[in-house]
């Protein structure tokens, strides 16, 4: 199974946005609205994740002070 990965905070917390109408993704994390989306296997993300170090790993955490999720 395919996992939908945020390009922008790395969180699989993703759906299509409008219904999938739109053709474009919604992050719940971080609010990105986009038609990019990065697929991947668990086992894939999983390695990502390693490969890229705690810091990456809760970057999402991080800025949602920052940048609040607000649906349109």
């Amino acid at each position: 199974m395919k996992l939908l990965i945020c390009p922008m905070c790395y969180s699989k917390n993703v759906e299509l946005d409008s219904g999938g109408v739109s053709g474009k993704y919604f992050c719940k994390d971080c609010g990105y609205v986009g038609s990019f989306i990065l697929e991947m296997s668990e086992g894939d993300y999983e390695e990502m994740l390693k490969s890229k170090g705690e810091d990456f790993k809760f970057r999402s955490e991080r800025d949602k002070d920052r940048n609040p999720t607000k649906k349109h």
